[in-house]
């Protein structure tokens, strides 16, 4: 089932409607204030869902002249909404999926609310909660549409095995389509949207709250990030959970992806540093530790970070190679707004994809993607370096460029097993900017094994 079908296409399944077991017709359910009704709607959805994707129309009735209009049609169809509809599929669906809820024409110009059912599953749909006084649906139970048509549960092995086959095809054509990916180098990114607005609105307003934290601070510490920065922010696209304030320092803890020492948006719980909730929102800066003082505070580790449970998180800090101006045993110092290594940033854009990843998962139900926008400044005059030596770098590629903005829009199931994918083709330009540095694909490849496997 396409994620988008065209009006035309719509309005032509009302010229002569036929229940089938991709179709069905139900009377004008009352799913504002009727939970029978909520029921008898999730059930068709369950079963639709498990056989591959399909329809349901609301308002018609089936008789012995065929499928025609019920009676009772309500004054305006406002009560069949997408967001009604979605919730009452959150509710009853796991795991949840989308639905695009469209008020369609028929030839007499009468018109019909019509949901189009996603199929595509890997897994079977169950019902995650009963129905009223345990009726019309039972808890976990599994439903699919059989001839008649009916909607039940599976009666016989080859129910079950129609089922089954069709989530392991499901699942055998994902894969085929991520080796292709990775076979072809096709990025696995999605439509950018019209209007990123509100990521933008979002990156404008925590530079703000960053700005109004760090100004009483003297010039040139730490925590001003004065030498050189770098962000990154991202918008989950999808149905979040309705969440209770309470329940967020638990999910945000167990977002913080753990494969370096120093994680994007870690999640500290010392008195001083830890996270507070301001506005909606919760925030963390951890360059306002009161257990250090502030000139001693390393820009690398004076994180400034917010997340909006709605799907919205922005991270700041400061060029870890700007903090090595002392000596280290056995290499010279670095000085500040010198140098830029070679390996931090794939390292960096990795941890804070898969925690896009892990947010996702942990704060929104069904299907998600992530837009994310990485800004880099500080960068002229810097030369391209490896700071550990593990990497070969010919001398004297200085970037003349200060800043540079990246983005990428990308599906969240795709960044575990195509994160090298992702990241090669969004930081390839600023590599580039080092005298036309060439990132190499291994190199990417081999860094995030490297940090996926800790080895730090």
């Amino acid at each position: 089932m396409p994620a988008e079908t065209s009006r035309e296409r719509l309005a032509d399944l009302l010229v002569d409607p036929r229940e089938d077991l991709d179709f069905e017709a139900k009377n004008w359910l009352d799913l504002q204030r009727s939970n029978d009704d909520k029921a008898t709607f999730a059930k068709a959805v369950l079963a639709i869902s498990n056989h591959g994707g399909g329809f349901v129309v609301l308002g018609l009735v089936e008789t012995d002249k065929g499928i025609v209009e019920a009676e009772g049609r309500p004054a305006t169809l406002d009560s069949y909404s997408q967001d009604l509809i979605n919730g009452i599929v959150q509710s009853y669906c796991d795991p949840p999926f989308h639905c695009s809820v469209h008020i369609v024409p028929s030839p007499t110009g009468a018109l019909f609310p019509m949901v189009i059912v996603p199929g595509g599953h890997r897994v079977p749909v169950r019902a995650r909660r009963a129905g009223p006084n345990g009726n019309i649906v039972t808890n976990n139970a599994i439903y699919v549409r059989k001839p008649g048509p009916r909607s039940e549960t599976p009666q016989s092995a080859q129910d079950w095995d129609d089922l089954l086959g069709r989530c392991l095809r499901n699942r055998r054509d994902e894969m085929f389509d991520q080796i292709r990916d990775l076979i072809t180098g096709a990025v696995p990114q999605v439509e950018q949207p019209a209007e990123p607005a509100r990521l933008d609105e979002w990156i404008r307003a925590s530079f703000e709250r960053w700005q109004g934290l760090t100004e009483p601070l003297p010039a040139n510490v730490g925590p001003r990030l004065s030498h050189g920065r770098y962000s990154f922010a991202y918008e989950i696209v999808g149905e979040p959970e309705n969440i209770a304030p309470a329940r967020l320092p638990e999910l945000l803890r167990a977002s913080v992806v753990r494969h370096t020492g120093w994680p994007p948006f870690w999640y500290p719980t010392r008195d001083g540093i830890e996270p507070y909730p301001i506005d909606g929102t919760v925030e963390c800066w951890l360059g306002g530790d009161p257990k250090t003082p502030v000139d001693q505070r390393d820009p690398a580790h004076s994180d400034f970070w917010r997340i909006d449970p709605t799907g919205l998180a922005f991270l700041l800090r400061g060029f870890q190679e700007d903090g090595m101006e002392a000596e280290r045993p056995g290499r010279a110092a670095i000085a500040p707004a010198t140098v830029f290594d070679i390996t931090l940033p794939v390292w960096r854009i990795g941890e804070t994809l898969l925690h896009a990843r892990s947010l996702a998962a942990n704060l929104f139900e069904g299907a998600t993607t992530i837009r994310l926008v990485a800004t880099y400044e500080g960068l002229s005059g810097r030369s391209l370096v490896s700071i550990d030596n593990s990497r070969h770098v010919w001398e004297g590629r200085v970037a003349y460029q200060d800043s540079i903005t990246l983005s990428t829009h990308v599906d969240a199931q795709a960044i575990e097993p195509n994160l090298p994918e992702i990241v090669h083709p969004l930081l390839s330009p600023l590599y580039a900017l080092f005298d036309f540095f060439e990132l190499p694909m291994q190199l990417v490849v081999d860094e995030l094994a490297r940090m996926r496997a800790g080895n730090y």
